[in-house]
């Protein structure tokens, strides 16, 4: 029997395609993305990927470099991976219809415009840097105060509380 106040809990993955906070036990949305990144990388390349990161880190360097073989007409495709193989799920896209969205137009949308005041901001940022408004539909529920913030935000907007 388990000490009173510890939990225990079954963690079910697979090395190179859960990301670090699914292996912490930690899944949240955006951990799909890295999965599907991860497969579509396996897909493209016949090849695994590695686990915890390693991958999307080789991509960033893969990519950095003028030489690459990815630096092609195909590059849009590596970066939409790169991307959403990213340690921290801060740094994925926000939702799976985003990255349908980029999968489907062939491109990596690196700009949005604000719905409220209209200004060009990057994108997949949780709030206008303009205005403050949310840039993303969906939410993230805080563990402290239970108030909502958008997806992508690291500090609950309400207790300031840090977001996982």
């Amino acid at each position: 029997m388990a000490p009173k106040g510890s939990e225990r809990q079954t963690i079910v993955f697979t090395d190179g395609y859960a990301p670090p906070e699914q292996v912490m036990g930690r899944a949240e949305t955006r951990s799909d993305l890295y999965a599907l990144a991860a497969t579509l990388y396996h897909l493209a390349t016949g090849k695994a990927p590695e686990p915890m990161g390693e991958t999307g880190r080789h991509l960033k360097t893969q990519l950095a470099d003028p030489h690459s073989p990815l630096q092609g007409q195909h590059r849009w495709f590596w970066e939409l991976l790169q991307i959403n193989l990213s340690e921290d799920p801060n740094d994925r896209y926000p939702s799976v219809e985003d990255f349908k969205a980029d999968l489907v137009r062939r491109r990596v949308t690196k700009e949005v415009q604000c719905d409220k005041c209209r200004k060009i901001v990057a994108a997949h940022a949780p709030y206008c840097t303009h205005c403050a408004e949310p840039l993303s539909a969906w939410r993230s529920v805080c563990t402290d105060c239970g108030s909502k913030s958008s997806i992508g935000s690291r500090f609950c907007i309400h207790c300031g509380n840090r977001l996982r």
